[in-house]
């Protein structure tokens, strides 16, 4: 190996040490994006087990660039983690249903218990708290219909907090996935 092989190596065990520093110093880094930035943010979107040899190539862009600048979005919590793309239905849950619930204002503190207790709930994939007519929206997976109306029954209902709430079956996946589209409205 040559001695650019070597300081190349180098700079990557510098940056991963420099990314260690930053997790654990900074919560959030804010953070302006650039076109460099948007490219490589695209690729990972579409292959998040793409190599920085590849996004380099595909970005243009050094790979010593490419590494430092995804190392930098991952440092300002940009790129919050890489994951895999399961299909729910293929893996065993072939029920999906958006859940909205309302919280009874009568019980102090209602609201975070609920928050608490739809935290360690393994079917709610997502809940979000909302403006409107309902406190909360649910997105929730069964393996068939009787396990999610036993979960919305059995557990959902049984939480003190909840007033009222009412589900919504997805009958069809129109449009699913969080890639964001850069320099598009």
């Amino acid at each position: 190996m040559g001695d650019g092989t070597h300081r190349f190596q180098w700079q990557l065990i510098h940056l991963w040490w420099i990314t260690l520093i930053y997790r654990n110093n900074m919560a959030h880094v804010t953070m302006e994006l650039n076109s460099d930035d948007h490219r490589i943010l695209s690729l990972l979107q579409t292959d998040g087990r793409i190599s920085t040899v590849e996004m380099a190539r595909r970005a243009h862009m050094s790979e010593t660039t490419c590494l430092r600048r995804t190392r930098a979005l991952e440092a300002a919590g940009i790129i919050r983690g890489y994951h895999a793309d399961i299909d729910f239905e293929a893996a065993g849950f072939g029920v999906m249903a958006f859940i909205q619930v309302t919280i009874d204002q009568r019980i102090e503190a209602g609201s975070d218990s609920f928050k608490d207790a739809i935290l360690r709930e393994n079917w709610v994939l997502e809940c979000y708290s909302l403006s409107g007519a309902y406190d909360h929206l649910m997105k929730v997976i069964a393996p068939d219909n009787k396990a999610l109306s036993d979960f919305i029954l059995k557990r959902l209902a049984g939480y003190k907090s909840v007033r009222d709430f009412q589900t919504l079956f997805v009958l069809d996946t129109v449009k699913e996935g969080q890639a964001v589209r850069f320099g598009e409205g």
